[in-house]
């Protein structure tokens, strides 16, 4: 007990009440001795005087039940805030469980992709390109099509469809009629991977956009990557045929235990910007770092690309019209299986395992003297009443280790944003966001408590600005999470993610954009974006704070410092 009040005691405003439980037994006790029947002449002075000594018992028994009542409401707020302060402590815990299960230090995902405007920005960009055996019929593509790449790529792009889609060509009599597709919706989401995706049928030009199932020979997807070995990047060519027989559905099982069909055996085709053709076994593109916590743990992010087989999807996802293998019937559209590698994440969760269980220990007392308090707030006993959070700025050991087991949140937000499309994506980006939220209005506190050390160090006052910590946490972390917790906001950051300075893009509308491949410096972590709102919300939750508590001090003490 003495560890408890060790630690409590920094911040316990302690109000003792005279014992309940005896006062309510003298006024049942009087009250059964005054029951009594008896007239006013008849009773002796010495009944008179119990008479009226029972009558006082009991009008003082009332009195204190009353004020056990509202001494009741008046130390309820302070355990809630208590308990909520803890919440925190063991949300950070379950969070690291839940991403250690989830693999959020390693994970790979399938990221769902249909062929619908609003949802997943598909539009249309051409309907000209007529294939032959030998590739594109010259002349047969429109200007803005051709000019998506250089020249010598794009007419061995048209030789390499041919090459690969023989038995289509061959079964639709030597031709065949292509869509060129862009995906991403450039004014919207700020940020166009402008992937081209290919569809092709026999004799009519597919859409982009179909409101029916449309039947299509194959369809392809051409991208840009890097490798190592190209120090100028490569234009990538994801394929499906639909009379390749090798090309089945299968179920993939993604890290987080879902599944989803895919199309196995895809081919994928690298194709150099001087135009020669490699064979292509990684498959992966969207190659892009992140440092929330600087180099040491680097975030990388990627992508696969893969053929989707919808049929298990297409109803969840409204949808009326896809493409379908003419001769197999399969629902597919190109997609991409993206995931990310934590680099030291160890060391992330041995930091956050130690920081909770710091934590913990020093709140122990706390938590004893809470458990006791509830107790007591229920039976009507004294207790010790205190709000813990008026004295954390003076417990500077246990403020330490609630930012520092916060801070990893930086990384997960970082991470978490990468998989907007995906199932649970958004449950771990709001957690993460929370995290973040308790991360910066911690540290605030320390940040205060060092700049209280100094001043005091360089002069003295006569009189201080008071403030209400309680108000300060409940005001800043509801403030930050109602901003960042919304799907909009969760949109921006993913695109942003993918707006990393572009290695080699694609020219489309009149402008180049990323379409797969990305520097080497990779994109800015989250925090970037969030630095206008943490600003605005620490400042404006610390002035509510120190309004409140003047005016409260204005109205108890007639002053407002």
């Amino acid at each position: 007990f003495h560890f408890a009040l060790d630690f409590a005691a920094e911040s316990l405003l302690i109000t003792w009440h005279s014992e309940p439980h005896l006062t309510a037994f003298h006024g049942d006790l009087m009250a059964s001795v005054a029951a009594a029947y008896f007239t006013p002449d008849q009773r002796t002075p010495v009944r008179r005087t119990s008479a009226a000594r029972g009558k006082r018992y009991s009008n003082t028994s009332v009195s204190k039940r009353k004020s056990i009542k509202t001494w009741r409401v008046t130390v309820l707020p302070g355990l809630i805030m208590f308990l909520c302060t803890l919440g925190l402590i063991f949300l950070s815990i379950f969070l690291l469980f839940l991403l250690i299960s989830q693999g959020m230090f390693k994970r790979q995902v399938v990221t769902v992709n249909a062929q619908l405007a609003d949802t997943y920005f598909w539009a249309p960009y051409g309907q000209s390109c007529i294939l032959k055996s030998d590739g594109f019929t010259p002349n047969s593509c429109d200007a803005d099509t051709t000019s998506i790449i250089p020249d010598k790529p794009f007419t061995v792009v048209g030789s390499e469809l041919a090459k690969q889609w023989a038995a289509e060509l061959t079964q639709a009599g030597g031709t065949l009629y292509v869509t060129t597709c862009i995906i991403g919706d450039m004014i919207r989401s700020m940020i166009s991977p402008n992937e081209e995706g290919i569809g092709r049928s026999y004799d009519y030009f597919p859409e982009c956009l179909p409101t029916e199932p449309q039947d299509v020979a194959g369809m392809a997807m051409l991208e840009t990557t890097i490798r190592d070995t190209h120090v100028d990047g490569l234009y990538f060519l994801t394929l499906y045929a639909d009379l390749d027989p090798s090309m089945t559905v299968y179920s993939y099982v993604n890290s987080d235990g879902t599944t989803q069909n895919l199309i196995d055996n895809i081919k994928r085709t690298l194709i150099t910007v001087d135009g020669q053709v490699e064979t292509d076994k990684l498959g992966r593109d969207y190659i892009i770092t992140s440092r929330p916590l600087g180099d040491r743990y680097l975030v990388t992010g990627f992508c696969d690309t893969v053929v989707e087989e919808l049929s298990e999807l297409k109803d969840g996802l409204g949808l009326t019209g896809w493409s379908q293998g003419k001769h197999s019937k399969l629902p597919v559209v190109p997609a991409w299986s993206c995931g990310h590698v934590v680099e030291n994440a160890d060391e992330v969760i041995v930091l956050q395992a130690m920081s909770s269980f710091l934590s913990l220990w020093f709140f122990a007392g706390d938590m004893f003297i809470t458990i006791e308090g509830l107790g007591g707030l229920l039976s009507g006993a004294p207790v010790l009443k205190y709000t813990v959070l008026s004295g954390l700025e003076r417990r500077k050991w246990l403020l330490v280790c609630i930012v520092v087991n916060s801070m990893p949140g930086l990384l997960y937000m970082d991470v978490s944003r990468i998989y907007y499309y995906s199932t649970n994506g958004f449950k771990i980006y709001v957690l993460s966001s929370i995290m973040v939220a308790n991360f910066f209005t911690f540290g605030f506190f320390i940040a205060l408590s060092l700049f209280d050390t100094l001043v005091g160090l360089l002069r003295s006052f006569s009189s201080c600005v008071g403030y209400s910590a309680p108000i300060f946490t409940a005001v800043c972390i509801v403030w930050m999470a109602q901003v960042w917790c919304t799907d909009p906001f969760f949109l921006d950051v993913y695109n942003k993610f993918f707006a990393a300075p572009a290695f080699l893009g694609f020219y489309v509308n009149n402008a180049t954009w990323p379409s797969g491949s990305y520097v080497a410096e990779g994109t800015p972590p989250v925090v970037t974006y969030l630095a206008e709102t943490i600003v605005t919300t620490v400042g404006g939750s610390f002035g509510i704070a120190i309004a409140i508590s003047s005016i409260y001090r204005r109205i108890r003490h007639k002053k407002y410092v």
